[in-house]
């Protein structure tokens, strides 16, 4: 007789841990692929001009990615906050990065 498959159940904190330790890979993939790879794809542009804007859409979206991060973290921060018995509204949190990706 076969048991059946379970999933494992992970605590909140277990949770947590598992987004950012995601997150942290992300951010290292990102900075690998800017560092190896799209800096020397961008110096083959044929203008300054080109080579700017493409340059400028990739740190916009580098930027809402980092904003994103923050955003968990600051949830997390706050989850923690709560599960210690801290208001959360307590918790200070800042989205001051806003990037004009027009």
């Amino acid at each position: 007789m076969a048991f059946p498959a379970q999933t494992p159940v992970l605590t909140d904190e277990q949770s947590i841990d598992v987004i950012i330790e995601s997150e942290v890979s992300i951010i290292q993939c990102m900075a690998e692929l800017f560092c190896n790879t799209l800096i020397e794809d961008i110096t083959l542009l044929s203008t300054i001009e080109k080579q700017a804007a493409v340059l400028k859409k990739i740190m916009c979206g580098f930027t809402a990615k980092e904003n994103a991060i923050a955003a968990v973290v600051a949830a997390s921060a706050k989850k923690d906050a709560a599960d210690k018995g801290i208001d959360p509204k307590k918790v200070s949190s800042c989205a001051c990065n806003n990037c004009n990706c027009d």
